[in-house]
């Protein structure tokens, strides 16, 4: 660097940057926290029956509505669906749902027989033998902009505890 420069010492700056340094090879705490924080606006959207930006879900089909079991849209009798999970995986943590049948009922789709000829399947005390059913879009899974500002929050809180800001 041409010109004058200026060196800081600071014992106080050294201990700082250390924390700091510390704190972003240890993000264990922040992910544990977001982890905590998505499960709970993600079941949160089953009682709100909301997609994460806020979007209605797609009504239950009123044949199907007349004899569901449980209490609402996803929402069966055991509340499995509903159960989300979060783990840390590598650097970063996974958000979601034990249940098989999750992805369909948080993406949409189009179910079709795979080996029989048809599926089969009762609903409203009728029996139907049909060649595709489409499960609407209900997503549950997912950030809303509300939620990348609380985990940035989170992201920031972690460092500034690790400087001894509060």
């Amino acid at each position: 660097m041409a010109g004058a420069s200026i060196t800081l010492e600071s014992a106080e700056v050294d201990d700082a940057l250390a924390k700091l340094l510390a704190a972003a090879d240890d993000i264990t705490p922040a992910l544990k926290n977001i982890g905590e924080y998505e499960a709970k606006v993600t079941r949160g959207r089953f009682i709100s029956k909301q997609d994460p930006n806020g979007n209605a879900w797609a009504t239950l089909n009123p044949l199907y509505a007349q004899t569901k079991k449980g209490p609402g849209i996803l929402v069966g009798e055991t509340r499995s669906l509903s159960q989300i999970v979060w783990q840390l995986a590598g650097d970063g943590v996974e958000i979601g749902s034990n249940e098989i049948y999750s992805r369909i009922h948080n993406e949409g789709g189009t179910i079709r027989p795979k080996t029989a000829a048809a599926l089969v399947f009762s609903m409203g005390g009728r029996t139907f033998l049909v060649q595709k059913v489409t499960i609407p879009k209900r997503q549950f899974l997912g950030f809303s902009t509300v939620d990348e500002q609380e985990i940035l929050g989170i992201v920031s809180d972690h460092f500034a505890e690790a400087i001894g800001e509060n």
